[in-house]
Parts: C-alpha cells; structure tokens; sequence
C-alpha cells in the first residue's frame, strides 16, 4: 500500500513535471495568442480555481490575462480601469482573501455554482514591473496557502513571457518607424539629387544659351564694323585731300564724293542699328 508520503512525492512530482512541460510550451510563445493555448492546456492541472486573472503593468497600462471555464482572454487597460480590489492592491501591497466576488469576476462564471467562494490576490514585483495575480477558488476546486509557491512560479513565467513579448513588439514598432523614417529621408535625397541635377541642366542650358548670344553678338560686331569702315576710310581719305587741291576742286569733285560717302556710312547705320534692335529684341523674346 502507498504510503501518504510516497502519495505526496508522486504528485509533486507530476505536478512539477507539468509545471515544466508548461514552461517549456510557455517559453516557444511568440504571440498573445500562443500564450492563451498554452495557458488553458496545462494550467487546470497546476492549479485549483474557477478564475485565473493576472495583470502586468505595461508602460502604465497594464496587460490583463483572465482565464475562467478554460477560455483565456486579453486586454490592455489604463490603471484606473483595473478592478478596485487591483487598485487598492498596488497601492497597499496587502494580500487579500475574501468572500465578496467583484460582479465583474462572478458574472465570467455565472453557469458554476460555487460553494463558499473566495477570491485571493497577490501584487508582486519583478525588475521593477509590480503585477497582480487573482483566482476564484471554492470547496469544489480548493486553493489554500500551499499552492502558493507554485502560484509564483506560474505567475513569473507568465510575467516573463509578457514583457519579453512587450519588449519585441515595441522594438518592431521602433523599428518600423526606423524604417519608415528612412524610406522618407531617401525619398528626400531622390527630391534633392533631382533639383540638383535640373540646377545642373538649367545652368548649362543657359550657359550655351549665353555663349551661342556673345559669338553671335561678336559675329554681329564684326560685320558691322567691316561695314562701316568701309565708307569711314573714304571720308578720310577725300577730308585728307582738301589739303591738297584748291578750293574750286574741292567744290566740284571731292565735295560731292564726301557727300556720296557719308550717305552711304548713314545708311550703313541704319542697318546696324536696325539689325541691332532686331536681334536684342529676339534675344529679349527668347529670355521670356
């Protein structure tokens, strides 16, 4: 026959050998979700309760888990919203145990009658993140003061894996925005590098635009004075040669030479002048 302490060895043995496969489970999570499944697999079987809830403080918001007729569900609640007994908790450190069943808690588990329920709670605190840990208990799943132990253990894995999971997510946001951030400052660069490059082709345009003007200016210049030198150099030459004839020579021959020529240098000017309003004009209508 079994002895009571042989009875007693063998069940904490399987209890920790379920508390183990739990963890192990437990630490493959990767989601909330993953979480859930493993919680209502193996957690009835480490514990005597109708209603688990445990709530982890989360950047000041706390990350709730309540799991009652084996279905777990999240959510993520300001500090003010948690239940008063959770508040009160936090801020007192005091355990409690009583028989007053918040409505918010009863009503999860309204198809079990329990018989002499109690509500226990615990605030724990780990790497400075305080936490709260609540079950509904009565004669029919009894929890009393040594299951405790093992309630901490459940609690800090679950605690662990939330802030692990936590810490990944925000670091994926983090990195997301990185991301983003980077996507804009390339977009940014692209914009620049294209201004740049128009700058660039702008500049050349308007430096072969100005050259292509300045050549054809000079080109311009050069006619013209080739044009006007030629009934320049006649007037000197006739004006050189009233020094040499009489006055009655002057009269009759080189004066009418001198006026021929200087009709001729005039209209030589007015082509210059009308072909260099003409092209200033175009160069004006091209600018615009």
């Amino acid at each position: 026959m079994e002895s009571l302490q042989d009875r007693n060895s063998r069940v904490y043995r399987i209890t920790y050998e379920t508390f183990s496969k739990f963890s192990n489970n437990l630490n493959r999570c990767k989601s909330l979700e993953e979480v859930s499944k493993v919680s209502e697999r193996f957690l009835k079987y480490l514990l005597n309760f109708h209603l688990f809830r445990i709530s982890v403080n989360q950047a000041g918001s706390y990350l709730v888990y309540c799991q009652c007729n084996s279905k777990g569900e999240f959510e993520l609640v300001p500090k003010e919203n948690l239940l008063p007994y959770e508040v009160k908790i936090l801020e007192d450190n005091i355990p409690i145990r009583t028989e007053m069943i918040p409505i918010e808690l009863s009503k999860k588990i309204s198809e079990t009658i329990l018989e002499s329920p109690f509500l226990w709670c615990w605030t724990f605190k780990k790497m400075d993140i305080d936490f709260t840990v609540s079950l509904v208990a009565d004669e029919n799943k009894a929890f009393d003061t040594g299951d405790i132990e093992m309630l901490k253990l459940i609690s800090d894995s679950f605690q662990a894996k939330f802030q692990e999971i936590y810490l990944k997510e925000e670091l994926n946001s983090k990195n997301k925005s990185l991301l983003q951030a980077l996507d804009i400052i390339k977009n940014q660069n692209r914009k620049i590098n294209q201004i740049v490059e128009n700058q660039k082709q702008t500049i050349a345009d308007r430096t072969k635009e100005v050259v292509e003007k300045n050549e054809k200016l000079l080109r311009i210049s050069a006619l013209n004075a080739h044009n006007v030198r030629e009934p320049l150099s006649r007037i000197q030459g006739i004006v050189q040669l009233y020094d040499v004839f009489d006055d009655a020579t002057c009269r009759e021959e080189l004066l009418p030479k001198l006026k021929q020529s200087s009709e001729e240098m005039d209209q030589v000017l007015q082509e210059v002048i009308k072909m260099a309003t003409t092209e200033l004009n175009q160069l004006k209508a091209n600018e615009l």
